[in-house]
């Protein structure tokens, strides 16, 4: 017998744009060893996000995962690392199984889920062999390439590579999505034999009907956490009822689940359209209020520190609050996107045309700087003109720092004399000079990717340069070029993220999340260069699809990009700063 997963108090965040996301809150649940469990909730409740983060895929904020006495997370000096001890006893199948292949055949899939193991020899032959078995796959599928199977096939191999690990603990994620009847029979099988194992399962699952004659117990996941478990084994109601009725009746009797009108007056148990409609009118009503009641709470606090500036003699005091009343009043009849776009961080905020200008006047006049005092006044208005936008440099805070490292060690190196041994500024001061520009001017464009979309951007270009195409400049072609290219670095570094997800999820790695182990860079160069490839024939294929390529008339665009306020306001701080910059520099 194995032992229980136990989640205490447990927060996880996610970095959404220039916010973080919550995406598990209070998570208190305890999965008992040798019992299959349901994870059942609504598309986007979160069951996917509690078995990554059950696999440690997820970092958590507050709280702790433990396996018995072992802890999932575990301090290595000043950092968390992942437990082996914990990770090497479970296996995690994705919901897309698609995302789990990067090996160029089946049987490298299955070899490389068995490394962690060190299993090799006749002895991963027989695991392969019995895993290929259970998940229903023949073993002529092994030369086979992943991607080329179908979609039932891929989720049989997903399973196939768990079987040959042996784990004490299946982390299933819609294991019978794409599968065929005798898909899930083998599934239902393969978990009952785990089961009789002494071993343990949380699937997460809408197929209720397939899968709840198997399970011990049904936890039911809203909002981001557990809400309520309910026994599987007491939902002893009438035999031809249909399994999902028979959970719905045992969730209610577990407060996981309100109850309907009919259920209250002995009716049926599903809603009527009436009573489906109400209950959507009042769960929009219920957030609009809620977000109401936010903006004004934000609202009176910054009236209330106005107030408390303008004293209490101040006779525009009525006036400030009869002005605070009415915008409040408006703030709260604006809606959501309107309220979320006057933020100023939002990616249709500012033309591209104007950021791109403003970047380039702010970049000119950084570069232009030849001295110590002209560097550390470009840096002071660098950080100050980033300050509304800091929290799109947080994702390359890593970067930086391993930038200006490199810095500092190319000074050292430059300024070091060896007869005799001693240092000379003035050979350093040129290597500061040269790299600390070009890390003010790295730092301006990396939130430019988050204010402007590939779109915008493309057509910001045709917009400018258009007539250029009566010459017969392509300039539709070279917008859509670079288009793609801001479309494609996303691509390349969330592939490489997924890399290094499965080096996790499958290779046991315990280095940080979202990195590559160094001792497997060698081993997925490769595959990660066909992957690309592969991205890169669906995007042409899907081009070609829409059209694109052809030969037509006159485009019909969807809207025009205009100059407003904002933009102006953002063309006058950059120009303003680039002109003190350049008067600094003809000073000094």
């Amino acid at each position: 017998m194995g032992a229980d997963w136990k989640l205490s108090s447990v927060d996880v965040y996610a970095q959404s744009g220039a916010a973080q996301k919550q995406l598990l809150h209070e998570v208190n649940h305890t999965f008992k060893a040798g019992q299959i469990t349901l994870l059942v909730g609504r598309n986007g409740a979160g069951k996917s996000t509690l078995l990554e983060t059950m696999t440690g895929l997820h970092s958590i904020h507050k709280g702790s995962i433990m396996m018995g006495n072992e802890s999932l997370w575990i301090k290595r000096g000043r950092k968390e690392r992942l437990n082996p001890e914990v990770t090497m006893k479970l296996g995690l199948a994705m919901q897309n199984a698609q995302s789990q292949w990067f090996a160029a055949s089946v049987l490298e899939e299955l070899r490389y889920s068995l490394k962690p193991y060190q299993v090799s020899g006749e002895a991963a032959e027989a695991r392969m062999e019995r895993a290929l078995n259970e998940a229903g796959l023949p073993p002529e599928m092994l030369t086979q390439d992943p991607w080329t199977l179908s979609g039932g096939q891929q989720r049989r191999l997903s399973l196939a590579c768990l079987l040959a690990c042996e784990p004490e603990w299946l982390l299933l994620d819609e294991p019978t999505a794409g599968l065929d009847a005798v898909g899930i029979q083998r599934l239902c099988a393969v978990l009952a034999a785990h089961r009789a194992s002494g071993r343990g399962a949380v699937v997460a699952t809408h197929d209720l009907d397939a899968l709840l004659p198997l399970a011990d117990a049904v936890a039911v996941v809203s909002g981001g956490t557990v809400r309520a478990a309910a026994p599987a084994a007491a939902m002893k109601h009438a035999a031809a009822a249909p399994q999902a009725l028979r959970v719905l009746a045992e969730l209610h009797a577990e407060a996981a689940l309100p109850l309907l009108a009919q259920e209250r007056s002995g009716g049926a148990p599903w809603p009527a359209p009436s009573e489906v409609a109400a209950a959507l009118a009042l769960a929009l009503e219920r957030r609009s209020a809620e977000h109401k009641l936010l903006e004004a709470e934000q609202l009176s606090v910054a009236v209330h520190k106005a107030i408390q500036a303008a004293g209490p003699n101040d006779s525009s005091r009525s006036k400030q609050m009869m002005l605070a009343e009415e915008e409040a009043a408006n703030v709260s009849e604006m809606p959501k996107e309107a309220i979320s776009q006057t933020s100023g961080l939002q990616s249709t905020r500012f033309d591209p045309r104007a950021l791109i200008l403003s970047y380039l006047v702010l970049a000119a006049s950084i570069f232009m700087q030849q001295s110590g005092l002209g560097l550390l006044l470009a840096g002071l208005a660098t950080v100050l003109l980033l300050i509304p936008f800091r929290a799109f440099i947080r994702p390359w805070i890593g970067i930086l720092r391993a930038y200006a490292i490199m810095i500092m060690i190319f000074c050292v190196v430059g300024g070091i004399g060896l007869e005799p041994l001693s240092f000379d500024s003035e050979k350093a001061w040129p290597i500061v000079l040269r790299f600390g520009k070009l890390f003010l001017i790295m730092m301006l464009g990396m939130p430019l990717l988050n204010l402007m979309t590939p779109y915008r951007l493309q057509r910001a270009i045709e917009q400018t340069f258009g007539w250029l195409g009566k010459l017969g400049v392509p300039i539709h072609s070279f917008a859509l070029i670079v288009t793609l290219i801001f479309r494609f670095i996303p691509l390349l570094t969330g592939e490489w993220e997924r890399f290094a997800k499965l080096a996790h999820a499958r290779g046991k790695a315990d280095t940080p999340l979202r990195k590559v182990p160094l001792k497997n860079v060698h081993a997925v160069l490769i595959p990660y260069v066909r992957s690309i490839l592969r991205l890169a024939e669906q995007m042409s294929d899907a081009l070609e699809a829409r059209g694109f390529g052809y030969k037509k008339g006159k485009p019909v665009y969807a809207f025009r990009l205009r100059f407003d306020r904002s933009d102006a306001w953002l063309l006058g701080i950059a120009g303003g700063c680039g002109l003190g910059l350049i008067i600094i520099r003809s000073l000094l």
